[in-house]
Order: C-alpha cells, then sequence, then structure tokens
C-alpha cells in the first residue's frame, strides 16, 4: 500500500517536472513538490479506506 503510493507521487513527480520543462521552459518547484506529496498522500488514504474493517475482532463479546 505504501510503496504503490511512493511510486505513484514519484511518477507524478517525474511526469509534472517533464511536463513544466517541455512547456513553460522553467519549473516551478514548489507547485511539483506540493502536488506530488499530496496525490501520494491522497492515494494512501484511498488504499487504506478501501480496506474494509473487521468488526469481529474482539472476542470477549
Amino acid at each position: 500500500m505504501l510503496k504503490s503510493s511512493v511510486r505513484y507521487g514519484l511518477f507524478l513527480f517525474a511526469g509534472l517536472t517533464l511536463w513544466q520543462l517541455i512547456v513553460h521552459r522553467e519549473v516551478e518547484w514548489g507547485m511539483v513538490v506540493a502536488v506530488s506529496v499530496l496525490a501520494g498522500f491522497f492515494n494512501l488514504l484511498w488504499d487504506w479506506a478501501k480496506v474494509p474493517y473487521d468488526w469481529n475482532k474482539r472476542s470477549g463479546d
């Protein structure tokens, strides 16, 4: 779960960096880093939310 989120963030970082180099000829590093970190964190939360919680873990009930 964590490995795929980091991989997604790094892929997005590389893609945004290349896109800005090609289109704008300069890179806004703050925006690229912020978007990549937030996308990786959102992906991590998304994967975490998809795992169902086992409500029957308590053996005392």
